[in-house]
């Protein structure tokens, strides 16, 4: 199985279109690596803003703290169960989830 966040929307068009491939386990997404894996460049984006947790295909998001939150699929959110074709936002970036089979 092959999961990945596809950039839709981002504050630099270089960015837009690209492919982030998630892995078993915790991936921490946030303005700052380390302590993010995951790096979304843009002041709207917390240091360590959100993790995605992938465990034997079930995906779920988290909010760590962030001060700017979460949205999936337009409603804001602390703790959700993620499926192919959700959308979050985060700061100033919209991503989609890609999940292949």
């Amino acid at each position: 199985m092959s999961v990945f966040l596809k950039i839709l929307a981002a504050p630099e068009e270089k960015y837009v279109g690209v492919k982030i491939s998630l892995i078993e386990g915790i991936n921490v997404l946030g303005r700052v690596s380390p302590p993010s894996g995951i790096v979304l460049d843009s002041p709207k984006v917390s240091k360590k803003h959100c993790a995605i947790r992938l465990d034997k295909g079930h995906l779920q998001v988290d909010d760590l703290g962030s001060s700017n939150g979460i949205f999936l699929n337009g409603k804001k959110i602390n703790s959700e169960k993620l499926q192919n074709k959700d959308r979050l936002v985060i700061g100033d970036f919209t991503l989609e989830l890609v999940v292949r089979k």
